[in-house]
């Protein structure tokens, strides 16, 4: 299969990686349209609650001037007077016991609790107070803490004291004036109640109240008159060694009692078919207070499946988790959420909540009535749901999970693929850099060959390249030995024939003729000689093995010796303080010195001295040879160590092959070491250097 068929596969494989994303955005998509379709059944629902509704047959219009309502919950059953809390039942939620949250909390840290049942209204009070007093007898002072009741119907007391002077049932005690907090000294038993203290600081009381004291009247009680006209203030008295102070009120500062407001029979009747619907119905009143309510959402209870859900369906509920709200905390029986509120100025809104986690919530719709009955503010529904309708659907998540599998895979076939690939491109690429031998030898065989694709083809073609390389360079190699033997027999020739030459008498134009046969001659003697001592260097590099030595002092004999063998020359040489030790062959340094310096004195300027260097670097030793003469052409400086090149000038008598520096290269690559050619910085000529490896690095 050819590599470009193979890409356009993995190409195509690759795509699998748009299915998560598709199929995430297939899940939205969906979970918006449940969303919106859950949403517009509610406010349909909403809607023919608030058309059903009867225009009128409630009670009139609450009075203006009360303070802040107060909401009166409907009872299940009615309470005993214990001053314990634990029996009181609401009718919407019988099953609810988190009675704390239902209370009002006054500005002393008080709570207190209303409720509703029969002919009868059930107050709780619990009362934060430090230092308790008691009081000693009834109308005498001291009259101990205490708690005020006040009252707007003309028909009942203008106020009432809650006080006991010991644990256990009491009667309520009118007020000496009007509604002044000192006790008259007489009893109503209309208003009964129970004191309790409780194990921490403070007390509380739990009182009745006949429906007829709040709800101004006299005849048959009226639990919707309660709630549509009734008014009750309550107060806390802190009553302190020789004072008393009014702690925490429910009133406002204008002193009127607070106005009663809870839910209507009538509507709550109407409201009870809806209570196994799963859904609840709510009907406010223009300020937002609850008038009807078809029963409670479990908020506690947990909507997850019986079965613990997977790691992967983990990881997909939070990857589509919504940014909802978490679900609001209400005042008892009031609307306080800003977003549903917006209804009671005539907007239908909906809005959706987060219920515990992250995989659950609670949509609310809600629609204003404003067709009947102008006290009636609004219809609000609510229903739980799950904000992930769409995943916690198996099939649904199963789609999803089998596009995860799909892209896995595709993953890892990619990668592995890729893996490959660039395991055989590595292979061929080191087997490329490493063909050529650090002496010119080539191996030919390159890993892949026998693949039958495009990277089978390229490392074909490397080996054929390299394999006709080889050939060749081997060819360059054995030149020189087949042009000594091929040049000797007609040089072994010409040379007879002009000893033979000689010994005939000739013509002057014939001596001419056999001295430029000569000089013919010795050229041709020149470029074996040279092509031969190349030879004879590479043979004795390979025989020859390692001994340390002290360059220096072969550097210094040499140098001696070419102050007589070159008269006309002078030579400056410079030398470490100490001996400096190399492995090495003594005997090739000495011939690489000599071939650095016949170029020299080859290159350098009549009457310029040659300088002759030997320093340490580091943990090297550089040989370092300066003339001064004509500079290194730019093209040939990386070449001129290569055998058959020379810059030269024509014209010279002596043949130049470029021999020469080619053996300094072999020397110097045989001790480790590199050549380097550069132009003095001046110009005024060139610096050849042989930088080899120092033996004693270690110790130095």
């Amino acid at each position: 299969m050819s590599l470009r068929l193979q890409l356009q596969l993995l190409a195509f494989a690759a795509l699998t990686f748009t299915l998560p994303w598709a199929g995430l955005r297939i899940v939205h998509q969906m979970e918006a349209s449940l969303r919106l379709g859950l949403e517009q059944q509610l406010l349909t629902s909403a809607h023919l609650i608030a058309t059903s509704l009867p225009a009128g047959g409630e009670p009139g219009r609450r009075r203006e001037g009360l303070s802040a309502p107060l909401y009166v919950h409907a009872l299940s059953r009615p309470p005993l007077l214990d001053g314990d809390q634990s029996e009181w039942r609401y009718t919407a939620d019988a099953s609810d016991s988190a009675y704390v949250s239902r209370g009002v909390t006054l500005d002393d840290g008080s709570r207190v609790w209303l409720g509703l049942h029969s002919a009868f209204l059930y107050l709780f009070v619990e009362v934060d107070d430090d230092e308790v007093v008691l009081q000693s007898a009834s109308g005498a002072p001291p009259h101990g803490d205490r708690i005020a009741l006040v009252f707007e119907d003309p028909d009942a007391p203008a106020a009432l004291l809650l006080a006991g002077s010991a644990q256990g049932l009491f009667s309520s005690q009118p007020t000496a004036g009007g509604r002044a907090f000192a006790p008259s000294g007489g009893t109503d038993d209309n208003v009964r109640g129970y004191w309790r203290r409780p194990p921490l600081d403070g007390y509380a009381v739990e009182a009745r109240i006949p429906l007829t004291f709040v709800d101004g009247a006299r005849g048959i009680p009226d639990a919707a008159r309660v709630v549509a006209d009734g008014a009750l203030g309550i107060g806390i008295i802190d009553s302190d060694p020789g004072t008393a102070n009014l702690a925490a009120a429910t009133w406002n500062d204008a002193g009127r009692a607070n106005a009663l407001v809870g839910k209507w029979p009538g509507l709550d009747r109407m409201l009870r078919p809806y209570a196994d619907s799963g859904a609840r119905f709510r009907i406010l009143d223009a300020d937002g207070w609850v008038l009807a309510d078809s029963g409670v959402l479990d908020l506690s209870a947990s909507p997850e499946p019986a079965s613990t859900p997977s790691l992967i369906e983990r990881f997909f509920r939070w990857v589509l988790r919504r940014e909802d709200p978490d679900y609001p905390a209400e005042d008892p029986g009031r609307i306080g959420d800003q977003v549903l509120r917006r209804v009671l100025d005539g907007e239908a809104v909906t809005a959706w909540y987060r219920r515990g986690s992250d995989v659950s919530a609670i949509v609310a719709a809600a629609v204003p009535v404003d067709h009947v009955d102008p006290r009636l503010g609004a219809v609000l529904v609510e229903q739980a749901s799950d904000p992930i309708l769409s995943v916690t659907n198996r099939e649904m998540l199963r789609l999803v999970l089998t596009t995860v599998v799909v892209g896995l895979i595709a993953a890892a076939a990619l990668l592995g693929y890729a893996s490959l690939l660039r395991f055989r491109l590595g292979r061929l690429a080191r087997a490329a850099e490493s063909a050529l031998g650090p002496r010119g030898e080539i191996n030919a065989r390159l890993p892949g060959a026998r693949a039958r694709d495009e990277i089978g083809d390229l490392s074909r073609s490397f080996g054929d390249l390299l394999g006709r390389l080889r050939e060749y360079t081997e060819y360059l190699q054995t030149l020189k030995s087949k042009l000594s033997h091929e040049l000797r027999t007609p040089l072994a020739i010409v040379a007879t024939s002009l000893d033979n030459l000689e010994h005939e008498a000739g013509t002057a134009s014939g001596k001419t003729y056999l001295e430029r046969i000569r000089t013919g001659s010795e050229r041709l003697e020149s470029i074996l000689q040279a092509m031969t001592a190349a030879t004879r260097v590479e043979q004795a590099i390979t025989e020859t093995s390692l001994e340390r030595f002290d360059p220096g002092t072969v550097v210094s004999a040499c140098v001696s010796a070419y102050r007589d063998v070159y008269a006309g020359r002078s030579f400056e040489l410079s030398l470490p303080a100490g001996p400096v030790l190399v492995d090495g062959s003594a005997e090739l340094i000495a011939q690489l010195l000599d071939k650095l310096i016949d170029n020299a004195v080859g290159f350098a300027t009549p009457g310029s001295a040659i300088a002759i260097s030997l320093d340490v670097v580091g943990d090297e030793v550089e040989l370092a040879v300066v003339n001064r003469g004509p500079l290194l052409p730019a093209a040939m400086r990386h070449r001129l160590f290569d055998s058959l090149v020379s810059v030269r000038e024509k014209g010279d008598d002596k043949p130049h092959l470029g021999f020469g520096l080619y053996i300094v290269t072999l020397v110097a690559e045989f001790h480790r070491g590199r050549v380097e050619a550069e132009n003095l910085d001046d110009g005024s000529g060139v610096r050849l250097a042989v930088v080899l490896p120092r033996a004693d690095a270690g110790a130095a």
